[in-house]
C-alpha cells in the first residue's frame, strides 16, 4: 500500500489510522489546489521543511519513515487513483522493440486509462473525490504543456499574469 493507506483486518483497503500520515497526504492535495502545480507543492514542502511519509519494505515488515519530499513522491501522490478511492491495476505496461534483429523488452511505460487492465472506482474511502482527482490530473497536464495557464492568469488580471511570469 502507498503512504496513507493500509490493509484492514478484514483484508480491505482503508485510510491509515495514523493521523499524522493522513494530515500530510491531505496537505499535499490542499497545496495543489492552492499553488496550482506539483512543482510548486514540492518547492513549498522543501521550503517549510515538511516531511512526507514513505513506506519502507523488506521481506517481513512494512513501516513508515518520514523523509524530505522528493519531486517524484509528490507527483506519485497527486497522480495515483488510489487516493481518489479507486483500485487500478495495469497502469503501466511493457513495450517490445527490435534492436539488431533481437527483441528488447522495456517496462514501466504509462498506459492510457482505457488500456488499464482494471479500474474500480469507489473501491474504498479516498482522500478526494473522483471529480477532484480528474480536475487535479487536468491541472497537472496543463502545467506539463503550459496550456491555458497564461489564459487563466490573464483572466484574473494583469497583476496575476505578472506574478505568474515571475514564478516561472
Amino acid at each position: 500500500m502507498p503512504p496513507g493507506y493500509c490493509w484492514s483486518e478484514a483484508g480491505r483497503i482503508e485510510i491509515d489510522p495514523d493521523e499524522h500520515v493522513v494530515e500530510a497526504i491531505r496537505l499535499v492535495f490542499a497545496k495543489l489546489r492552492e499553488l496550482g502545480s506539483a512543482r510548486q507543492v514540492f518547492l513549498w514542502a522543501r521550503q517549510v521543511g515538511m516531511r512526507l511519509p514513505v513506506v519502507q519494505r523488506n521481506l517481513t515488515l512494512c513501516r513508515i519513515e518520514w523523509k524530505a519530499p522528493a519531486y517524484h513522491s509528490v507527483v506519485q501522490i497527486l497522480q495515483s487513483p488510489i487516493y481518489a478511492g479507486a483500485y487500478a491495476f495495469g497502469r503501466r505496461g511493457n513495450r517490445m522493440h527490435v534492436v539488431e534483429r533481437r527483441a528488447h523488452k522495456t517496462s514501466g511505460h504509462r498506459r492510457e486509462r482505457e488500456d488499464w487492465n482494471v479500474l474500480i472506482r469507489d473501491n474504498h474511502e479516498g482522500y478526494l473525490s473522483w471529480a477532484e482527482f480528474e480536475q487535479n490530473l487536468g491541472l497537472l497536464r496543463e502545467n506539463a504543456h503550459m496550456q491555458k495557464r497564461a489564459e487563466r492568469k490573464a483572466a484574473r488580471g494583469g497583476r496575476a499574469l505578472l506574478t505568474g511570469l515571475a514564478r516561472c
